[in-house]
């Protein structure tokens, strides 16, 4: 999840009706990916805000793959979107899911949130994962120094990555710390340790089952630091061009 830099204003919020009506308006019409989290985190879908419709505004975006994910997003209380509006992460938290039809299709609404956080300090930069990052080469370590094991990533930004693994292969332990190796194209490896935040299975592009870890970096250094901000903006600009 997003926080709000420390020292920051409140000037990362938008908190009028206008303001988030405009900034999710943004983001529906650049087709980004989103991710919407619920059940305390626990658990999220991947997704799409496709529209704000209707008097009062509804947040118009995609059903998962998954019914009984669906499903258990609508009964919870709260879901917490983490996307982004032309390269800035933004985040906010919506109530009262409900499953209706939208210009044909059948869609999941809520009434727009009462404000929204967006970062723009470019540490938060973040590079979501559709298509997989192909080209991204990740091994994980159950320590620091363990034995490693080849995962598909997709989310990446400075502050962390979401990544996968076959369900076959034994769960990470989330109470301990992890190595992860990143090889960027163009701009070499890099390592560092990181923790679990997240856990859900998934489906991977090879059909199999997997197991999707969201996972934090910890104490990234700064050289490492700027050759992943490189990479995530050099990504952003390619997909902005295709």
């Amino acid at each position: 999840m997003l926080e709000a830099p420390k020292g920051t204003d409140e000037n990362c919020y938008i908190d009028t009706p206008v303001g988030v009506a405009a900034v999710l308006r943004a983001v529906a019409a650049s087709r980004v990916r989103a991710a919407a989290y619920f059940d305390n985190d626990r658990h999220f879908i991947d997704t799409s805000v496709l529209a704000v419709e209707g008097e009062p505004p509804m947040l118009v975006f995609e059903k998962g793959p998954d019914a009984a994910l669906n499903a258990a997003l609508i009964n919870s209380d709260k879901v917490t979107f983490v996307t982004s509006d032309y390269g800035v992460p933004v985040q906010f938290s919506c109530s009262g899911t409900v499953l209706r039809p939208c210009r044909g299709r059948e869609t999941l609404q809520a009434p727009l949130p009462a404000r929204l956080l967006r970062l723009q300090r470019r540490d938060y930069y973040r590079l979501p994962g559709e298509p997989t990052h192909a080209l991204l080469r990740c091994e994980l370590s159950r320590s620091p120094e363990g034995d490693t094991l080849a995962a598909s990533v997709f989310d990446l930004s400075c502050g962390g990555l979401s990544a996968a693994l076959p369900a076959a292969e034994p769960a990470l332990d989330r109470s301990r710390v992890h190595g992860c190796m990143l090889e960027l194209p163009s701009e070499g490896r890099i390592y560092s340790p990181v923790v679990i935040r997240l856990v859900t299975k998934i489906m991977l592009p090879s059909g199999l089952e997997g197991t999707r870890y969201g996972l934090k970096f910890v104490d990234l250094d700064q050289k490492n630091g700027m050759a992943l901000q490189r990479y995530i903006l050099e990504g952003q600009r390619a997909r902005k061009a295709g």
